[in-house]
């Protein structure tokens, strides 16, 4: 007696009654294939079986490990509020307003509201693609959070000399490498030595733009060579390529560098934190923002504008920095150019007098 099932510990789809092992015929086959499609629609039935089939799906396995961080903790948002829900519910045009009015309960963090929306329509957009949904009912949920610019926020001396007072070495080190380099954190992190050569970085970054990853290349400041220098020597672990280590001689991790960063950013100042100072044009109000890591970009591209020789135009920072020509516009007018004017004309009057 043979049997056979669709799967090891699925169910039996035929018997056979002969010594010899059986030939499958198309109609066994055909059981098995029914078999998987039924256990496979009870998995998604629900939307908690289809998230976590998202998750296991290979569109998940190709996102970058940060992405998957974000999305996750999204994820388990919308597991949290449907996860035992049909997962047909969507299939209909009225969740719409079912969805603007979850997003709507997390309006006092409108970002982490986007993008809990966000990763849901892009859930949904899989299930469609994967036949468990004829629509995405999330498209066109229209954003609430209004996210100003941050080109204008940069670090000054004063604030770089501020935090490196109360930072450890490893740190300055990254706080330095970024501030020479305008390279985002994720690259930092990840910079190996065999990308950076005697005129530039080359390196294909970690953020990617339009589901791709570009190749950036960073032109070599004169200050950056004493300063690799001095990484070359800082104590490593045997096979660690990166240019930057932590302080156990490894490489930085992500999440490593920016708790380290917060906590030295807190201490600054004698615990008073560094911050970006702004007054409101009509009220005269104070507007304070934290400074983040990500903008001592804003640093790096000041000194490439600066740089007297060089004489870059917009474009070129643009696409060294990989922002718009508008962004370093506003960089300039405010952190270089209006100062080299304040500077010509007072230096104009002292002679004058």
């Amino acid at each position: 007696m043979w049997y056979v099932y669709a799967w090891r510990g699925g169910p039996q789809v035929s018997r056979f009654e002969q010594a010899k092992r059986p030939k499958l015929q198309s109609s066994d086959w055909v059981k098995i294939y029914q078999a998987e499609e039924a256990a496979r629609n009870d998995r998604t039935r629900l939307v908690g079986g289809a998230l976590t089939a998202f998750r296991g799906s290979a569109y998940w396995a190709a996102l970058a490990n940060s992405t998957q961080k974000t999305w996750g903790a999204a994820l388990d948002k919308v597991e949290k509020k449907w996860g035992r829900v049909p997962l047909v519910l969507f299939d209909d045009p009225r969740m719409k307003a079912k969805i603007v009015a979850w997003r709507n309960t997390m309006a006092s963090t409108p970002r982490t509201a986007d993008i809990s929306v966000s990763v849901l329509s892009r859930f949904l957009e899989w299930a469609t693609l994967d036949g468990l949904l004829a629509i995405n009912v999330a498209k066109g949920v229209p954003t609430i959070h209004r996210s100003e610019s941050r080109a204008p926020i940069i670090w000054t001396g004063d604030d770089l000399n501020a935090l490196k007072t109360v930072a450890q070495q490893p740190l300055r080190d990254a706080v330095d490498l970024a501030v020479l380099t305008g390279l985002r954190r994720a690259d930092l992190v990840a910079l190996r030595w065999d990308e950076v050569n005697d005129l530039a970085i080359h390196r294909t970054a970690a953020k990617r733009s339009r589901r791709k990853r570009f190749r950036v290349t960073i032109p070599r400041l004169p200050q950056l060579d004493d300063l690799l220098t001095a990484l070359r020597e800082r104590d490593r672990r045997p096979g660690v390529e990166t240019v930057l280590v932590n302080s156990f001689g490894k490489s930085w991790t992500g999440d490593g560098l920016n708790s380290s960063f917060y906590d030295a950013r807190k201490k600054a100042n004698n615990g008073k934190g560094i911050w970006h100072r702004e007054r409101d044009p009509v009220t005269g109000e104070e507007q304070l923002t934290q400074k983040r890591l990500h903008d001592m970009r804003g640093t790096f591209a000041t000194r490439i504008m600066a740089h007297p020789k060089a004489k870059l135009t917009n474009r070129e920072v643009a696409d060294i920095m990989g922002w718009s020509p508008e962004q370093v516009e506003q960089i300039r007018k405010r952190y270089v150019d209006d100062t080299a004017i304040v500077v010509s004309i007072t230096r104009r009057l002292a002679g004058d007098l």
